[in-house]
Order: structure tokens, then sequence, then C-alpha cells
């Protein structure tokens, strides 16, 4: 394919990506100007990202500090059973493997959630 006729597909496709973002946010705004629709639309270009950010962020640390949680969790069952309690024996297995997979399933629960949050605490900002 020549050089021009790829650029010429790039520039519709980054066209139509446009107006399907766009779209809605001049819909919704039928009440308002083009002005202010166009100022919703650039304040939400910029704070969503940043929500996007902060509540990914937010998700991996709470995994490293459940994360953590585990690690400790394993040494009290571990000194626990060293010190005489040995019912406590099978929990030494156990403990990592649950709270890890409670952990794992927090954490891509919070990442699929994220980008629906961020555009829900987005839209509060750009009322």
């Amino acid at each position: 394919m020549k050089t021009s006729v790829r650029i010429g597909i790039v520039l519709i496709a980054v066209g139509f990506l446009a107006c399907a973002v766009l779209a809605p946010a001049f819909a919704a705004g039928g009440e308002k100007s083009f002005k202010e629709t166009a100022k919703d639309v650039g304040r939400a270009t910029i704070n969503y990202p940043a929500n996007l950010v902060k509540g990914t962020v937010d998700v991996v640390g709470t995994a490293a500090k459940d994360t953590g949680g585990v690690v400790v969790d394993t040494v009290k069952v571990t000194g626990e059973t060293l010190s005489g309690d040995v019912e406590k024996a099978p929990e030494i297995l156990a403990t990592p493997v649950k709270k890890s997979a409670e952990t794992v399933k927090d954490a891509v629960v919070g990442t699929v959630e994220a980008p629906i949050k961020a555009g829900e605490k987005t839209a509060e900002q750009n009322q």
C-alpha cells in the first residue's frame, strides 16, 4: 500500500474515533451551549486519565498491603505451631493460599472496576 493511502486510512480511523467519543458528550449537552459542552469534554479529557491512574494506584497499594498481610499471617500461624499449638499446623499451608486467592480476586475486581469508577468520578467533577 502506498504511504498516502495508509495516512488516509489512519486519518479516517482517528476521525471516526473522535466522533464516537465526542458524540455522547454533545448529545448529553442539549441545553448547554457548544462552548460549555466543549469545556466539559476538555475537562473530562484531563480528569478521566487522572482519576483512572489514582484508582489503579489505590488497587495496587491495597494488593501490596494485602500481600504483606499474607506473610504476617503465615509467620504468626507458623510461630503458634512451633510454640506448641499443633492443631494450627494445617493453617501454615492454608493461610497463604486462601489469603493470596483473596488478594488476587480483589486486585482483579479493582482493576476491572477502576475505569468505571474513574468515569463516574469524572462525571461528578463536570457537574
